[in-house]
């Protein structure tokens, strides 16, 4: 399955236009949620599939065949992506 390669950017809404995804230029998609909060989230949270995916492919990768050091790696990984995810900026 192919997808528009990251980074995927969260653009904020706006007055005229809601929240946004953005990558390469070009917009992904338009945002909706229940409250400004929640379509901000969503915004972010959709942006960061990418990193999101790559982070579980590798924690896949590293946990099926592993050290213990290369599980903290993976685990690092993951938990950079969910920090991505959920930034409050």
């Amino acid at each position: 399955m192919n997808h528009t390669p990251g980074p995927w950017h969260a653009k904020p809404e706006t007055v005229y236009v809601p929240a946004q995804v953005w990558a390469d230029g070009r917009e992904l998609a338009e945002v909706y949620g229940e409250t400004h909060e929640a379509r901000e989230a969503n915004a972010r949270l959709m942006a960061a599939a990418p990193v999101m995916l790559e982070a579980l492919r590798d924690a896949l990768r590293v946990l099926k065949v592993s050290t213990e050091m290369e599980r903290s790696e993976a685990i690092a990984t993951v938990k950079e992506a969910l920090d991505k995810a959920l930034a409050q900026s």
